[in-house]
């Protein structure tokens, strides 16, 4: 019980913040809004790597339930209020952003490594991990963002035509 709320209270947090930016977008700008997009994609992909809670229902990750599922919801609002040219500009940014981190780890690879003082040395498997975790969420987002948009654009057509409307 008290996973579930917290997850509740997590979703609360993260659509209250994000709404908020989304809404001081012409104050502030967009590119506040898709930066704070963007950071959650880390936390997001490394919570769904390695954090689970026990809900009545089976096992679930914050990341999965509310950062990912929050950033496709993000995204639509993003396309109903602006375009199409922009909520592809942050998968984009994603996904690219992705890519260069993947490059970079591997040219980290080449160095001689210097132990810290305490012994302890840079984890380039998990870096790995991640990396490539990061482009796997990067793409099913982007099939997800098509697959919601295109969902939403045939569920708009068929409501309006519905008589209760």
């Amino acid at each position: 019980m008290l996973n579930s709320f917290l997850l509740f209270a997590e979703a609360v947090l993260y659509f209250g913040i994000m709404v908020t930016l989304f809404r001081f977008r012409g104050r502030i700008g967009l590119g506040v809004f898709v930066c704070a997009l963007g950071v959650m994609h880390f936390l997001e992909t490394y919570l769904a790597s390695v954090f689970y809670v026990a809900l009545p229902f089976g096992m679930v990750s914050p990341g999965s339930a509310v950062l990912f599922s929050g950033k496709l919801v993000m995204l639509l609002l993003l396309y109903i209020k602006e375009d199409a040219a922009t909520v592809r500009q942050p998968i984009y940014g994603l996904l690219l952003g992705n890519t260069l981190m993947i490059g970079l780890v591997l040219i980290l690879r080449l160095h001689d490594i210097a132990p810290l003082p305490d012994g302890k040395l840079p984890d380039i498997g998990f870096i790995d991990e991640m990396g490539w975790l990061m482009v796997w969420g990067t793409t099913l987002l982007f099939i997800d963002a098509i697959l919601i948009i295109l969902l939403y654009e045939k569920l708009g057509k068929y409501l309006r035509k519905a008589p209760f409307s």
